[in-house]
């Protein structure tokens, strides 16, 4: 995969964080807690995002290893093969601890 390929996933990848981003404009953690649509809608992003990453190849991970890539598809496959057992308070920490260095990672990456 070429290079203009893998920007245009990782643009993809940040409208997916720009959607968890609106929707954290109207969710706190205690609805994200306690709603099911907030948290439906979130790990839905999620998803996408691990299936993103999983079209870079592992030669673009080790050029930029400061993105956890096999943390976020592995997040992915939690969602998707363990929906039940998925804890709302790792997903909400990922989202307020690790989504916003990601997400300046990643515009550092297309910047270039």
């Amino acid at each position: 995969m070429n290079q203009p390929d893998n920007h245009i996933i990782l643009e993809k990848i940040l409208d997916n964080i720009s959607n968890i981003d609106l929707l954290l404009k109207t969710t706190t953690e205690d609805s994200f807690m306690n709603d099911l649509k907030d948290f439906n809608a979130i790990c839905l992003e999620f998803i996408q995002i691990g299936e993103k990453v999983n079209l870079l190849p592992e030669a673009f991970y080790d050029e930029h290893p400061s993105i956890p890539w096999h943390e976020l598809y592995g997040l992915r496959n939690r969602i998707v093969h363990g929906y039940e057992k998925v804890k709302k308070s790792i997903i909400w920490a990922t989202i307020v601890q690790d989504l916003p260095v990601i997400k300046k990672e990643i515009m550092g990456i297309l910047s270039k």
